[in-house]
């Protein structure tokens, strides 16, 4: 392409366009000489002065201190630069080859103060983006905080995350995870962020009632159902969750019979009462929990395969404590806190104690944790309660073959052991080229050994 061989018509129309541009534009041929430009781009200039001579010759005149166009046809590149005059301007200069040659350059100018304003735009526009994301995580702490759940570790924000999602929609909810793990804890965060809000929250532990009267406590029942019922009969909890929330705890403790009516309440979105006949029309949310494996009790025959996926709409698999140990230390703060404002004290935990928490393998999870450290507050006579106040978790509720070696804490055993051995064989040997035999060790190794357990003379 050479501007030169353009015929008249092609060129007007290319000067009426780069006219309507506010940036300075202008065109020079392969050899750096001028052969168009826009008024932005003349200056003080007149056109006369710049179109035709070549830019070595407008340096020369003074014209201009530089040329990116003569870069340009030398490098066969693109080139920017910033030029520092009365205001600072961005030029950028391309070239259009062919067959390997520089034909045309075309460069455009461009004050800098305008790019810097779409920068500073750019970056207040993150800024805010920022600043409300941080918002949205402080509103999702608070809303977490507020029904006691802590998310320091990347298993329990993806719970919450769920949880928040659920709680946009109005399906059935499973909750799964071991006991302790804070399944109803996370059922009223759901109910809390949800439609359902303001209406009935009601939970029942299923594993807790007997077979006999979990029916007429969930149903209801009519007045003269069997002996001892109420005279004018009793709603059960669905009705009196109509319009909200049913939690239904330990869902995998249900006997079959039961299951089968749950799933006709389910699939006809009424309750028949225990003794009657009627059908009563409930809307309740369902958010049931358990802390089986519901598929395998589905697969072995002890839980209904159709209830199951009905349930199972929006699963959500609590992870146990020792999964998740950066959220430790936050809940024994959480805990502490809470407990001495219940006792009126005024108790923390040594860094050493806040370790030793943090490698127990809580089998009891969030609820062994909160009454751990309740029980440590009131037995305790130390303001700062030390590890050593500890040792009825690792030893009279869990036997050392029973506890779990993390990589925080197998250092720990290994030194524990190896000194344990090293005390011994000290009582049968007394010199210590005997002892170091013994153990398998070089004298030196044994040295620096005795000395970092403290041991021997």
């Amino acid at each position: 392409m050479d501007f030169n061989k353009f015929s008249d018509e092609t060129k007007t129309c290319i000067s009426a366009v780069i006219e309507c541009i506010d940036d300075g534009i202008f065109i020079t041929d392969g050899t750096g000489t001028v052969v168009e430009l826009n008024k932005s781009a003349l200056g003080c200039q007149s056109r006369e002065q710049i179109i035709g001579k070549n830019m070595r010759q407008l340096i020369e005149e003074g014209i201009y201190e530089d040329s990116l166009a003569l870069r340009v046809i030398k490098e066969k590149k693109p080139v920017s630069m910033v030029q520092h005059e009365e205001t600072d301007i961005l030029t950028t200069a391309i070239p259009h080859l062919k067959d390997g040659q520089v034909k045309m350059v075309v460069c455009c100018e461009r004050e800098v103060y305008e790019l810097d304003a779409l920068r500073q735009e750019l970056k207040e526009s993150r800024a805010k983006n920022l600043q409300y994301e941080q918002e949205l995580m402080y509103l999702r702490k608070n809303a977490t905080r507020d029904v006691g759940i802590i998310a320091e570790s990347t298993q329990m924000h993806d719970v919450i995350e769920l949880a928040l999602t659920a709680a946009e929609y109005d399906s059935r909810v499973l909750l799964q995870g071991e006991t302790g793990t804070g399944k109803e804890v996370i059922a009223k965060l759901i109910y809390r962020n949800g439609k359902r809000m303001g209406k009935p929250f009601v939970d029942v532990n299923c594993g807790a009632i007997p077979e006999n009267l979990l029916e007429s406590e969930l149903f209801g029942y009519e007045k003269g159902a069997f002996t001892g019922a109420r005279e004018e009969g009793k709603k059960g909890v669905f009705e009196l969750a109509d319009g909200g929330v049913l939690f239904l705890d330990e869902i995998g403790e249900t006997s079959i019979p039961f299951q089968t009516k749950l799933l006709r309440c389910i699939q006809e979105g009424a309750v028949t009462r225990v003794g009657g006949v009627r059908a009563v029309p409930v809307d309740v949310q369902i958010i049931a929990a358990t802390n089986r494996d519901l598929l395998r009790e589905v697969k072995e025959g002890r839980f209904r395969e159709d209830l199951y996926y009905r349930l199972n709409v929006f699963p959500i698999e609590i992870p146990p404590l020792r999964q998740r140990k950066s959220d430790i230390v936050s809940l024994v703060y959480l805990y502490a806190s809470k407990f001495n404002d219940k006792h009126g004290t005024d108790k923390m935990f040594s860094r050493e104690a806040l370790e030793a928490l943090q490698n127990y393998r809580w089998p009891g999870n969030v609820r062994e944790l909160a009454n751990v450290v309740e029980r440590l507050m009131l037995i305790s006579k130390n303001k700062i309660i030390k590890e050593d106040e500890l040792q009825f978790l690792f030893f009279a509720e869990n036997s050392p073959e029973e506890q779990e070696l993390t990589e925080s804490s197998l250092e720990k055993h290994v030194e524990r052991i190896e000194k344990e051995v090293i005390s011994k064989y000290l009582m049968r040997y007394k010199r210590r080229a005997e002892l170091a035999d013994a153990l398998g060790i070089s004298i030196a190794t044994l040295n620096r050994k005795l000395r970092k357990y403290g041991l021997g003379d």
